[in-house]
């Protein structure tokens, strides 16, 4: 039996395992069997690991000293399959992103300034820099605060975050086919108009009416398979779109963390997951996250970028959707338990920057044991 140094943390509405680079194997091929055994993998419970049984709990952070002058650390995010022996790290995680700051600095890669630390952080994944804004206080990150997260029961201390710069993230261009829309024909269905970006990660975006949806379900995405089914098939033809496969067939066994889906639809009221109202005057637009197969039950930041950086171009299927904006460079996104607000800085039709406010908690250190 062997053991691993980590930090099990909350980032955002995202949990994972952080690891430094410096204590994992120093063969990286060796990781993706590793990581299968941190979480339990694969097996429905994770009963084996510490895994929550469910995609947003089933992930992992390797943390480095950045090789790169303009940035702190360098930081890489896997995305560990539950009942699936599947690791991939073709995209990143926003919320796991927001642990970073605070991971960096309470492990001594950042020094710690009061009463703000700036930590830039490089993102090996889409290649792409993220600037967080981290509240410290004796040395150490702060965990407790005002700042309520929806999703997140309670209250904690803000990190201010921001993507720096998020187009082409996986394929080197805001719109990867050169289109704000187009059709895609899945198999067995009628074709479709979406919306297909890469800005933080690679996002589809289809409108809830072409799945006879009206686009504050939540059940209905758990449960009802031929909904699942049909998103899956439109997935597969925007993988293909994206390049990421030949056969739109081959995106299943290939990667489920990209693209992301987003279903989209104009403000409306609806009740939440949490039982409460959220008011259509609350939202600029709303949205429902499928992500590596399973449905999102908050909502991803990097999808929120991909969101409101769409809503923000005129021709996309998102710009039709969405309201305007009444604060400048603020973006509120609908989804299950209420509302995301997403800052955004635009240069005409370049996304400088797009980012939100998270809280994050290291909930557990201390050694990880894994059976040879």
């Amino acid at each position: 039996m062997k053991r691993y140094p980590c930090v099990y943390m909350r980032g955002g509405t995202s949990k994972a395992v952080y690891f430094h680079e410096k204590d994992l194997p120093d063969d990286k091929e060796k990781w993706p069997e590793l990581f299968l055994k941190v979480m339990g993998t694969p097996d429905k419970k994770q009963i084996d690991g510490i895994g929550g049984a469910h995609p947003t709990t089933s992930k992992i952070a390797v943390i480095a000293p950045s090789r790169r002058k303009d940035c702190d650390v360098d930081y890489t995010f896997f995305q560990v399959g539950v009942d699936s022996a599947v690791v991939e790290s073709h995209a990143n995680c926003g919320n796991i992103s927001c642990g970073v700051g605070p991971f960096a600095i309470d492990e001594g890669l950042v020094p710690a300034t009061e009463p703000v630390t700036v930590v830039k952080i490089y993102n090996t994944n889409t290649k792409k820099i993220i600037e967080e804004h981290v509240r410290v206080k004796n040395g150490k990150s702060m965990t407790v605060g005002d700042t309520a997260v929806t999703g997140v029961p309670g209250t904690g201390s803000g990190i201010d975050v921001y993507f720096q710069n998020p187009g082409g993230a996986s394929t080197g261009k805001l719109f990867p086919t050169g289109n704000k829309k187009d059709l895609l024909r899945p198999e067995h269905y009628p074709p479709v108009e979406v919306t297909m970006i890469d800005c933080s990660n690679p996002v589809v975006f289809i409108q809830a009416a072409d799945l006879g949806l009206g686009g504050s379900e939540i059940v209905e995405f758990v449960t009802n398979q031929s909904i699942l089914d049909h998103v899956e098939a439109i997935r597969g033809c925007a993988a293909a779109a994206f390049g990421f496969v030949n056969d739109p067939k081959d995106a299943r066994h290939l990667s489920l963390s990209v693209p992301k889906v987003s279903i989209i639809s104009s403000p409306h009221d609806y009740v939440g997951a949490h039982g409460e109202l959220v008011p259509a005057e609350t939202m600029n637009i709303c949205s429902r996250v499928i992500s590596v197969g399973s449905f999102h039950k908050t909502h991803p930041i990097t999808v929120g970028i991909a969101t409101a950086s769409a809503a923000s171009i005129p021709g996309t299927i998102v710009w039709n959707a969405a309201k305007a904006p009444q604060e400048k460079g603020i973006f509120y996104i609908g989804h299950p338990y209420g509302i995301m607000p997403i800052k955004l800085e635009m240069d005409g039709e370049h996304v400088v920057k797009g980012g939100t406010v998270r809280t994050a908690r290291r909930i557990m250190d201390g050694y990880i044991y894994i059976n040879d």
